[in-house]
């Protein structure tokens, strides 16, 4: 279950494009979807005696089978010939696990066929037998960019390197290992080895310098120059094109592999190695792989050296700089399905590197907020292909509807109710609605559940006997709906002063009520502010006693009794509140925090350098702070994980040195960030400090649950 079967070389010239849809489809069930094909054109002519016709064109014929494969792999009729030439619509059984056949063209080097794979969608599978890496990293934007003019995203396609390897303790008993078996594969594809020797001056070309490998006589070479040029073509396949070595050496040829943009590599295993030194080898082989996969992306080898850094130091520190960002897991473990809310989707999308992957992911179901149509057009534009909105509340065990959001729709509808669950929409006098009348939407159904735990009021107030069905009852969502004439639902709103921020269902007059029991405190009102598209917040205005009560006072005793996500965001501290002609609290027209904030912390401390002002500036700016101090922590101003996602983008630009979004966390202070960036010391001055927020978070969720449950 965690090995990928892939076919490395399908000569598609050779094959009928239905023999090959259903016989992977085969494979593709036997092994619950784990199928991929690399797609080859062929080379040598001997190999086309079973179709010499395709020889001549052999290179079209793979691309255009490619498709009619991955067509009849979706489930397409394609048109074939029949003996009496007439063209007969054709699928393929059986039906394959996977809706799509991951796909790669197989390509020794040559640009156009880079290029060709790049524009048709594909994948690509190459090697280093002939061409260098830095070559390769040439070919690999040639690639990049013609999936950009394409319409397709450059960062989600796949290249595929395939290195020999083989991995153990001392280096030159590696070189020794391998030797032999190295210089017997490479005989046994001469053309390409002395394609290696040619490039050292030690051999003269014969024929002159403009003539070309393929314009040599092979069979005028003594034994003695063929064995020379094999231990050439070996010591340099050894040092620059293979994974061979201890584990140190070979993740130096993995930075460099990453430095020219590839995504994967190809271990050869099976070139000629005893097999017995080979499956002992593997443990070596998966400790590369593991540090590999952990030391970030941005770590290269050239700058290492220039630093005067080893590989050794590199692997000795890769659990500090260990990658476990979401793109690296998307990648590592293949992710197919994601389920989220629509704020951390937007959260996603602003990353660079998130998005770049993020089309790889079959399956999105969003949920847990209002999908806002904005986001689909986001979704669409980063190459997602299924999306699933997913709506209901944990009252009728989490979705109670789900519905397809397909391209990008003017609005987003809460769509069909899932199995065993009804819809109402019902009026004050609980009558149904008709089309177009806005009401309280209302769930019944098998989901719904007995009620809240030791809370007889608030259950006899939400959830209501069904009147269209004795003795069931319907939970009231106070959500603000009406009815399409299709059949879907608008959301509209909300009746009451819940609201849902980054997932959470949070009850607003639960934490005005907390706010004025504390000393200092006369009045509290909570609203949830979006200032800045996607950037959804909790505010506070409070009126104190006599003057106001510090942000860190305040927090503190929030976080008694509140977990983290109920603590607001900001505190604005008002003589009045405005008011609405007949007397209430205007809360459309309470001031942006902004407005009105100055002070961050209770001992301020100011920038100091200009690193420090730098990140000052991008904090406040993010945070709407009018100053932020050295040693404030940026959570406890209210920042929260879609904040750093924003401060992340606006400082990586401007920091002397990589900066990761786990840097953000580690280092929550601007003292300690700057500290951080102008050292190599990679300590994290917010561990403990993240580690007793988390301690405090998890105590006030359980006493949030016992006193009235989940």
């Amino acid at each position: 279950s965690r090995i990928e079967i892939r076919a490395s070389s399908c000569v598609l010239p050779l094959h009928n494009p239905i023999r090959v849809a259903e016989e992977w489809a085969v494979v593709d069930n036997l092994s619950n979807g784990r199928v991929g094909i690399s797609f080859a054109s062929g080379w040598q002519p001997n190999d086309f005696v079973i179709r010499p016709e395709a020889f001549a064109r052999a290179k079209n014929e793979m691309f255009e089978n490619a498709q009619i494969v991955k067509r009849l792999w979706r489930g397409e009729a394609v048109d074939f010939v029949n003996p009496h030439g007439k063209l007969v619509p054709t699928k393929t059984l059986p039906r394959p696990v996977q809706a799509e056949l991951p796909s790669w063209m197989t390509t020794a080097g040559n640009p156009d066929t880079f290029r060709a794979a790049g524009a048709l969608g594909f994948n690509v599978l190459t090697h280093l037998l002939g061409q260098t890496l830095e070559e390769l990293a040439v070919k690999v934007k040639v690639y990049r960019e013609a999936r950009r003019e394409a319409g397709f995203d450059p960062a989600t396609g796949v290249v595929t390197c395939m290195l020999h390897t083989y991995v153990g303790e001392d280096l030159d008993e590696v070189r020794e290992t391998v030797r032999q078996p190295m210089k017997d594969y490479l005989a046994s594809a001469m053309a390409l080895v002395v394609g290696f020797a040619w490039s050292f001056p030690a051999f003269a070309r014969p024929g002159g310098p403009d003539s070309k490998p393929e314009d040599v006589d092979l069979g005028s070479l003594t034994e003695d120059e063929t064995d020379a040029i094999l231990e050439f073509a070996f010591e340099r396949y050894f040092e620059t094109s293979g994974l061979f070595g201890t584990p140190e050496v070979c993740l130096d040829m993995i930075d460099r592999c990453k430095a020219a943009d590839i995504d994967e590599i190809a271990s050869l295993i099976d070139f000629g190695v005893p097999n017995a030194l080979v499956l002992g080898a593997l443990p070596m082989l998966d400790e590369v792989r593991r540090l590999s996969n952990e030391q970030p992306a941005t770590t290269d080898a050239s700058m290492a050296v220039d630093m005067g850094t080893s590989a050794a130091a590199l692997s000795a520190t890769a659990q500090t700089d260990a990658d476990y960002s979401l793109p690296a897991q998307i990648l590592n473990h293949h992710i197919t399905h994601l389920q989220c809310t629509p704020s951390h989707a937007r959260m996603l999308l602003t990353d660079p590197d998130t998005r770049g992957v993020l089309s790889r992911i079959d399956h999105w179901m969003i949920g847990g907020e209002a999908f806002p149509a904005s986001l689909a057009a986001e979704l669409e534009a980063a190459g997602v292909r299924h999306v699933t909105n997913m709506y209901g509340p944990t009252e009728t065990t989490i979705w109670s509807t789900t519905g397809e959001v397909v391209g990008s729709p003017a609005s987003i509808s809460i769509v069909r109710p899932i199995a065993n669950t009804q819809l109402y929409i019902l009026g004050n006098g609980e009558e149904p609605l008709p089309v177009g009348v806005p009401g309280e939407l209302l769930i019944g159904g098998a989901g719904v559940v007995r009620g809240y735990h030791q809370r007889p009021d608030l259950t006899a107030e939400r959830f209501i006997p069904d009147p269209f069905e004795p003795g069931a009852r319907l939970y009231r969502t106070g959500d603000l709906a009406r009815w399409q004439p299709d059949g879907t639902i608008d959301f509209l709103g909300r009746l009451d002063h819940q609201v849902k921020i980054r997932g959470y269902r949070i009850e607003l007059g639960e934490i005005e009520t907390r706010l004025a029991a504390i000393a200092g405190i006369r009045e509290a009102v909570v609203i949830a502010r979006e200032d800045t598209p996607g950037d959804l917040r909790l505010v506070a205005y409070l009126i104190g006693t006599s003057g106001p009560v510090a942000d860190g006072t305040l927090r503190a005793a929030l976080g008694e009794s509140l977990p983290e996500f109920m603590v607001p965001s900001a505190f604005v501290f008002l003589d009045h509140y405005p008011q609405t002609p007949n007397g209430k609290i205007d809360r459309k027209a309470l001031p942006a925090p902004n407005e009105l904030r100055a002070a961050s912390s209770d001992v301020y401390q100011a920038p100091d350098g200009e690193l420090e002002v730098t990140i000052a500036g991008v904090w406040k700016e993010v945070l709407y702070l009018e100053q932020v101090g050295v040693d404030d922590n940026f959570f406890d101003l209210g920042g929260h994980s879609l904040l750093v996602v924003q401060a992340h983008r606006k400082l990586r630009d401007l920091c002397p040195k990589p900066l990761s979004l786990t840097d953000l966390y580690r280092f929550p202070t601007i003292r300690g960030l700057a500290g951080h960036l102008l050292s190599e010391d990679d300590g994290g001055e917010g561990v403990e400090r993240s580690q007793a927020r988390g301690e405090r978070r998890r105590e006030a969720m359980n006493r949030r649950r016992r006193g009235r449950g989940k």
